[in-house]
């Protein structure tokens, strides 16, 4: 009896806490699994990628590319991977050649083995330069297909449909020709059935040639059966998780899977260690509960039948429930979840993957949080102007009827550029990139980045107050003084004991405090500012409010400037798009009340104007 080796993916340290805990792993929790994963026999680990570059640098304070190395070196023995938004690379825009060329470089220096490269939108031309620049670099070229359906839900075989049989064949041939190594079906959001699963993978068998990846969430309760029949269609590997972090929104549990193979009649097989495996789960399940506080008990714990009209991928519904969550807004969760299947059809029926998963949701939050429409973010204006490529089906040319469309928005700026604006910071390649990446949220972690590395005078040491709070673990200890949280490594070198701060942050403030981000505009000067004659003058003062949660991301206007009715003033960012906030009257503006970088939650006023 001939047996198959089927080879094995496991996700831990990417898309399962990103799905399960909205990528808050951090690198103290990453470097305890990386070295006992190492251990297990995974044809591959996938590390990096999809979030966790946005998470590190806008949530964890710690630099991505120091963890790159970091478990590279932890796990020399395993082909690591990374997940990469094709033309988007790990951000939520198109990028420039230079850009692409130089991060894709970087990333296979500092360990990346496998690339998973896909489109939200399944546009070949959006893959050409990412799939040129890795093959440049003799990595592995991973292309991928975000699998979808329409309104039913299933694989569709008649040619009136978009999501059909022949559509996912006929691009697997194109992305053969490109170059692929292998092909991944990206079933982001558990949409993909068993026998769906069977029928797709025997097609594609028939018509193409190289290794095939599964991937897909267990979001609606299908995923292992579907691996399952996938892997007796002739499936090539699939991806996998360590249990205590599996089901729910995130990837099939290891464990099962490989019971299943040593049954008497399995014609499949491993190079698993499967008692390695459970010293794994021992060490996880002590390190999730340190993320409790981003699961948040919905439905989405457990199998949600509901994704199969919502579509919403494993990676994004951790991060909508947080939002709504900290807002106080999860009970209008129904009410975003109706909608977001009508911003998907007006939008021309794209596959909901990041970073189109990620305009949806939003645009879906803010059509249920304010009037449908209303507020439109730049990333939404960008995608009607066609800047993400071609959608699949027609827009609602209706509904988007008023908006100016944006005739250039393609990436300019040279890294060089990029370098001298950031000389004062930093002139190290991989800032400039992070920089690059994400701009003013790049070029804040960078600016903090300084002082999460500096190391504290051990011989002066600076006095503590009885308010100082100890927690100790492993040889870590993270103490709290004067409203910052700091993570001191000790270790003891040549008998000498070596204290470093590994990481600094600002400490959640208590309820009614003001965030540490909420900094004043800097007041101008008396004879400058706009004086109040009488109390009459006081029914005359109003406020633009943002009309929902985010962060100030920059002012279109200034103090004393006139402003119209329908006239720009504020860009804020929410759930990582940005939204250009209008004045509803016309004024003249007093003070701009939140500094730009700081948090603003829904109807809070961010000016002031008469």
């Amino acid at each position: 009896m001939t047996t198959k080796l089927i080879k094995v993916t496991d996700t831990t340290l990417r898309d399962a806490h990103q799905s399960l805990f909205a990528t808050r792993f951090n690198n103290s929790t990453i470097s305890k699994l990386a070295p006992l994963l190492d251990k297990v026999g995974y044809d591959v680990l996938e590390v990096w990628g999809g979030a966790t570059f946005d998470s590190c640098i806008r949530y964890l304070n710690e630099d991505p590319w120091d963890r790159l190395k970091m478990v590279k070196r932890l796990a020399p023995n395993t082909n690591l991977s990374m997940l990469i938004r094709g033309a988007n690379l790990v951000g939520y825009r198109h990028y420039s050649e230079e850009i692409i060329n130089e991060f894709i470089s970087l990333s296979a220096d500092f360990g990346i083995d496998v690339f998973r490269l896909f489109d939200a939108l399944n546009d070949p031309v959006n893959l050409e330069i990412a799939s040129k620049a890795i093959k440049n670099k003799n990595k592995h070229l991973q292309l991928t297909i975000c699998y979808s359906t329409g309104e039913s839900g299933k694989l569709e075989t008649k040619s009136t449909e978009i999501y059909t049989l022949n559509y996912y064949v006929n691009l697997a041939k194109t992305l053969v020709k490109m170059g692929a190594d292998s092909l991944c079906i990206k079933d982001m959001a558990g949409l993909l059935s068993p026998y769906d699963a069977y029928m797709l993978i025997t097609e594609l068998k028939n018509n193409i040639s190289i290794p095939i990846q599964l991937h897909n969430h267990y979001t609606s309760g299908l995923a292992s059966m579907t691996q399952l029949k996938a892997i007796e269609a002739g499936v090539d590997g699939v991806d996998t998780c360590i249990s205590t972090v599996a089901q729910k929104t995130s990837q099939p549990a290891i464990e099962p899977l490989l019971k299943t193979f040593i049954s008497n009649n399995s014609t499949y097989k491993t190079n698993i260690n499967f008692d390695q495996i459970t010293k794994i789960e021992q060490t996880l399940e002590e390190e999730v509960k340190k993320y409790t506080s981003y699961s948040i008990s919905t439905k989405f714990s457990n199998i949600d039948s509901g994704v199969l009209t919502h579509q919403i991928p494993g990676g994004m519904i951790s991060n909508l429930t947080s939002q709504l969550n900290q807002n106080n807004n999860l009970s209008k969760l129904p009410q975003v979840l109706d909608e977001i299947p009508k911003v998907r059809k007006d939008l021309g029926m794209p596959p909901l993957v990041t970073p189109i998963s990620q305009m949806v949701g939003a645009q879906a939050v803010s059509n249920v949080m304010t009037k449908k429409y209303e507020n439109i973010s730049e990333q939404v204006i960008s995608y009607l102007s066609g800047h993400y490529g071609k959608p699949p089906g027609e827009i609602n040319k209706v509904k988007f009827k008023n908006i100016k469309k944006i005739t250039k928005n393609k990436e300019t700026k040279s890294l060089k550029k990029y370098s001298d604006e950031l000389k004062d910071i930093s002139q190290y390649h991989p800032d400039v990139l992070t920089f690059a990446l994400f701009d003013d949220i790049g070029k804040n972690f960078l600016l903090n980045k300084t002082n999460i590395y500096e190391k504290p005078e051990i011989n002066k040491p600076n006095p503590i107050s009885n308010n100082i709070e100890t927690k100790a673990l492993d040889n870590e200890l993270t103490i709290q003084f004067e409203n910052k949280e700091y993570t001191i490594a000790i270790n003891v070198e040549n008998k000498e004991l070596i204290a470093d701060i590994i990481k600094q942050s600002e400490i959640n403030p208590k309820q009614n405090t003001p965030s540490p981000n909420k900094k004043p505009i800097k007041k101008t000067n008396n004879k400058n500012k706009p004086q109040i004659a009488n109390n009459n003058a006081l029914d005359k003062i109003k406020f633009i409010s943002s009309p929902m949660s985010g962060t100030v991301i920059k002012y279109l206007v200034k103090t004393n400037d006139k402003i119209k009715t329908n006239q720009e003033v504020a860009i804020i960012e929410s759930m990582k798009m940005e939204t250009t906030i209008k004045s509803d009257i016309d004024g003249t503006i007093l003070e701009l009340l939140i500094a730009p970088g700081g948090d603003i939650q829904a109807q809070e006023p961010i000016i002031k104007i008469n």
